[in-house]
């Protein structure tokens, strides 16, 4: 009887262990007085970007280029908008950002490194606007500068939870990454696969759970965005010229957001509304 009671008491005991040791996950919702309805998660595939009008997009390499040829370990780079596209890309009958409604250009690299090696090229989106209105230019704080500055960067909407964009490869031994930084500055770079195929293909990453996008507080959802995509030779990469082709960036988001009276109150504050 006694042993019987005290199985049952260490029983117990290990529960309240347990319970204290993992405790239930927190929701990471914001609570209000009204529940949302069926839109809790709006989750929505979006075009970030076309290719439809010639943004400023940058090309940089490593090893970096040098201003005299017979030096230069990078003799060919350029960059062109084409005419072209993959015929199974399907234009956006709805588009909330405008981006993806015609498929008209495609932006093409070449490029030709004279050694072989660890060498790679770093595509750079345009400067930082807001995703919402592109005509707000958007300042981030550089440590190194000691000022606000402009970065290069595509703004994702909502709680991004997949990044892809269509590439054209000629089977060289290239692999793709995306390179995306979270609100706090950190960067990410997610693997998007090799390139060593030909034609058109959409190549995808799948954004981790433990890039932060949100907080406990609203507006709770925070920008995650795009720095850049990064070409990498494979140590069996050749010196051979490489023509790559890429269309429409498109990220799978959750855009919902928490809404209760007075949410834009803040609005006001940071207009200089009101009286002192």
């Amino acid at each position: 009887m006694k042993y019987t009671r005290f199985i049952a008491l260490c029983v117990v005991i290990a529960s309240v262990v347990f319970v204290g040791v993992f405790p239930e996950k927190a929701q990471s919702r914001i609570v209000t007085n009204v529940q949302p309805d069926i839109s809790a998660e709006q989750y929505n595939a979006l075009v970030v970007e076309d290719f439809e009008t010639q943004s400023d997009w940058v090309l940089e390499t490593v090893p970096k280029k040098h201003q005299d040829p017979k030096k230069d370990p990078v003799p060919v780079l350029e960059m062109k908008y084409v005419d072209g596209g993959p015929a199974d890309l399907i234009p956006e009958k709805w588009s909330p950002l405008n981006k993806g409604l015609e498929k008209k250009k495609c932006l093409g690299i070449h490029f030709k490194f004279k050694y072989p090696g660890f060498n790679s090229v770093h595509i750079l989106p345009p400067l930082e606007v807001r995703w919402d209105d592109p005509t707000q230019k958007v300042l981030t704080y550089d440590s190194r500068a000691g000022q606000e500055v402009q970065e290069r960067a595509i703004q994702l909407p909502g709680r991004a939870k997949a990044i892809s964009v269509w590439v054209h490869g000629r089977g060289n031994n290239y692999d793709l990454e995306v390179w995306i930084k979270d609100y706090k500055g950190d960067v990410h770079i997610l693997k998007m696969g090799s390139l060593n195929f030909v034609g058109w293909r959409p190549m995808k990453a799948y954004i981790p759970e433990n890039v932060p996008q949100e907080t406990n507080s609203y507006p709770q959802t925070r920008v995650t965005k795009i720095v850049r995509f990064v070409v990498r030779a494979k140590p069996e990469a050749g010196n051979e010229d490489v023509y790559l082709f890429f269309d429409q960036i498109k990220v799978l988001t959750d855009t919902f957001e928490v809404n209760f009276d007075g949410q834009n109150l803040h609005q006001l504050m940071e207009k200089g509304g009101g009286t002192k």
